[in-house]
């Protein structure tokens, strides 16, 4: 029951920092691709999506103006257009930084491991999402390394909206880290 309670805390704490990030002015996808769907295998669906259980590995696709997870027979699908904020893991670590990182670690309840998706060893998309009665959901992803910033163009092309320009975004993978 307590890890169900901190996982719950910390799941909204996730969704509130995505939301914080939609006080900027959100940034419209150029084209709305309604043809061939960009796919992204081996996809972890950490924690969010609707009908599913927590940690189940599928296929990402972005398609037909939806976000679509299929694992086996089971699919998911997330109309882009309802799709408020798109985040990947450059983005959250330049809100959270490097001592917060550090911190995570000492979270009560296993809750270290679910900060730990926000650090730069694997690649995290999260979006957050309106569903048809106007709740607002969040979702988070983990995706092959190098995968985040490709599901995410996928995404604005479908309709899905962001406050971090991908162009922003590439820029900041494009620079070398640096360390202190």
């Amino acid at each position: 029951m307590k890890m169900l309670r901190a996982y719950t805390i910390l799941f909204a704490a996730a969704v509130v920092s995505m939301g914080a990030g939609s006080l900027a002015a959100p940034c419209l996808a150029q084209d709305a691709n309604t043809g061939n769907g960009t796919s992204f295998a081996d996809t972890k669906q950490v924690i969010g999506l609707e009908g599913l259980k927590h940690n189940v590995t599928g296929t990402l696709v972005a398609e037909n103006g939806s976000l679509v997870f299929t694992k086996g027979k089971q699919k998911v699908v997330v109309p882009a257009t309802s799709i408020q904020e798109v985040l990947t893991g450059k983005d959250t670590e330049r809100a959270l930084g490097g001592t917060v990182g550090t911190l995570t670690m000492f979270a009560p309840y296993g809750g270290g491991r679910f900060l730990s998706l926000f650090r730069t060893k694997i690649d995290t998309l999260s979006i957050q999402y309106l569903d048809p009665s106007g709740g607002m959901h969040g979702a988070i992803f983990t995706l092959t390394q190098g995968n985040a910033l490709s599901a995410k163009k996928a995404l604005l092309s479908q309709g899905a909206r962001t406050s971090v320009p991908v162009e922003v975004e590439a820029v900041a993978q494009a620079k070398p880290k640096e360390k202190k």
